[in-house]
């Protein structure tokens, strides 16, 4: 209760508490209005904060997804624990069985430098110029590659050390070079080629001044004393064929696959890949979960409520509404591009529950795979694929290509292709292969690469489910997108709420100044004609005493 001093002070008023009697007609005026600003106002921070919270769970969806992104339906094993075989390229991954057997590794060449007390002792300056190329097996005898470009070091007094030496050489290109503590005031200069019997080095020192300590670093006429390994290839036989290759890691020997050598063997073993339903089903069902969980959070923030559940706190939101119905329709779609026909989630025994959420029949989803486990790619791997065997596809990263099937054709006279009706430029890459692609257009970043001629065919370009949902997300949580929108929007309407507050509480103060000067003439007339009531009393008292 308000206490009103001045009515208590002034015995002669009206004894009214004018203090309460206006804080109520103040109240009486203003507060509905208060009211329901102050609601509009938590609704807009509601939402706001329920913008976040959507993002964070869209975002939280995409990291979750991409866990999965690459999942392959086949399962590579090696027989061999020091010989491994992964999967690198889903899309060009296939089935096989070989028999491998590895000879010898790739070796970088090493070149030792002997007879120094300590890794900053001082070498004289000039420059070592680096050829690549293969010695001799005497070691005696250098060809080299001339379609490489030597390198050169400077040797200066700023380097001139063991350790500076190193250092100079490990920001070149091609070599490498560390200081090594042989024994008690021994240090050695090594210096390693990459690895492959072509990548030899022959270190050529131009002095800049005759009888130098740095020409022992010369090895055009002592390779042989300097060597402890000769660079070598990597040798091994698949199914009694001969193969060699300059790297211990091998991406060009099955198609989609990589093969990491690290021992020899004296004899064969199994390299293999098979479909693997079992974990095609497991990672399903775990993507499923994934999707499971975020489209509960969602449904919970745009619910429309019940007896048993509140409102959702974007309920009626446009923006929330609309993210998650493309969310549906992104999940529920069909996915082009990995086939004649177009895929499904439900191709693969994926059901929706009368409760919203997803499902997989594993008899639903066995019998599929088995007839079709493309539909598996078209669920976690973006393929680029073309129904001749003789027509290699490629898409570059980040590179966005309309999914859906393209028409390839050859006229073998003009030597012009096409693709989805755009004629596409012939260049030939690094290892003689011609290959075709768009220079302008919804094409560009697309080669094809014929291994023989084919005048015509079919080149599938398909997007992933889980890409298609990445990228939308992607567009949803970006600080131009959808959301960002809507934060701006919403935030500018709760301004102009915070306004509209302001203005009725300013115009509380303008009543209540109104009221209080109103009432605070009433209670001087009721005081003035108090104090003539109390004069006349007095005066009549005084009359009837005298009397």
């Amino acid at each position: 209760m308000s206490v009103d001093y001045l009515s208590a002070l002034n015995s002669k008023g009206s004894g009214l508490n004018i203090t309460q009697i206006v804080d109520s007609l103040v109240e009486a005026e203003t507060a509905p209005q208060k009211d329901l600003l102050q609601t509009k106002i938590d609704t807009k921070n509601t939402a706001i904060s329920a913008l976040a919270t959507l993002s964070s769970d869209l975002s939280a969806l995409k990291t979750g997804m991409a866990g999965f992104a690459g999942t392959s339906k086949y399962v590579a094993t090696s027989a061999s624990t020091a010989n491994t075989i992964s999967i690198t390229d889903t899309s060009k991954a296939a089935a096989f069985a070989s028999d491998v057997t590895v000879t010898t590794l790739a070796t970088s060449q090493t070149l030792e430098f002997s007879g120094y007390s300590s890794p900053t002792a001082a070498l004289s300056t000039g420059s070592i110029s680096i050829d690549f190329g293969t010695w001799s097996a005497d070691e005696t005898t250098f060809t080299q590659d001339t379609s490489v470009s030597a390198l050169t070091a400077a040797v200066t007094s700023s380097n001139n050390t063991l350790a500076g030496i190193a250092t100079t050489l490990n920001a070149l290109t091609g070599v490498s070079a560390s200081v090594i503590k042989k024994g008690e005031s021994s240090y050695s200069l090594l210096v390693r080629s990459e690895t492959g019997a072509d990548n030899a080095v022959r270190l050529t020192v131009t002095p800049d001044s005759a009888g130098s300590a740095i020409t022992a670093l010369d090895t055009t006429s002592d390779n042989a004393t300097h060597q402890t390994v000769a660079a070598a290839n990597a040798a091994l036989t698949v199914d009694g064929i001969s193969i060699t290759r300059e790297t211990n890691t091998i991406s060009d020997l099955f198609e989609g696959y990589t093969l990491d050598l690290t021992a020899t063997t004296s004899s064969s073993f199994r390299m293999s890949s098979v479909l693997d339903a079992t974990s095609a089903y497991n990672n399903l069902t775990s993507f499923i979960d994934t999707l499971n969980t975020t489209r509960a959070k969602l449904d919970a923030l745009t619910q429309n409520g019940s007896a048993t559940t509140d409102k959702g706190e974007l309920h009626g939101d446009p923006t929330a509404e609309a993210i998650v119905k493309k969310l549906r329709a992104i999940t529920n779609g069909a996915l082009t591009g990995f086939g004649a026909s177009s895929l499904y989630l439900s191709d693969l025994g994926v059901r929706t529950n009368l409760d919203g959420t997803l499902s997989v029949s594993q008899t639903q989803f066995d019998t599929a795979f088995a007839l079709n486990s493309t539909s598996f790619d078209a669920i976690f791997n973006s393929m680029a694929t073309s129904d001749s065997e003789f027509l290699s596809v490629s898409v570059s990263e980040n590179i966005d290509v309309t999914p859906g099937t393209y028409a390839w054709t050859f006229d073998s006279s003009t030597n012009v292709a096409t693709l989805g009706g755009t004629t596409l430029s012939s260049a030939t890459d690094t290892d003689g292969n011609t290959f075709y692609s768009a220079t302008t257009g919804d094409l560009v970043g697309v080669e094809v690469t014929p291994s023989q001629t084919v005048t015509s065919g079919n080149i599938y370009i398909g997007t992933s489910l889980i890409d298609l949902l990445s990228d939308y997300i992607d567009t949803a949580v970006q600080s131009a997108g959808d959301l960002a929108s809507r934060k701006t929007q919403i935030t500018s309407e709760l301004a102009d709420l915070t306004l509209d507050k302001t203005s009725l509480e300013t115009r509380a103060e303008s009543i209540r100044t109104r009221y209080t000067k109103q009432f605070s003439a009433m209670e001087a007339l009721v005081t003035s004609m108090n104090n003539t009531g109390e004069f006349l009393t007095n005066m009549m008292d005084a009359f009837n005493k005298d009397t």
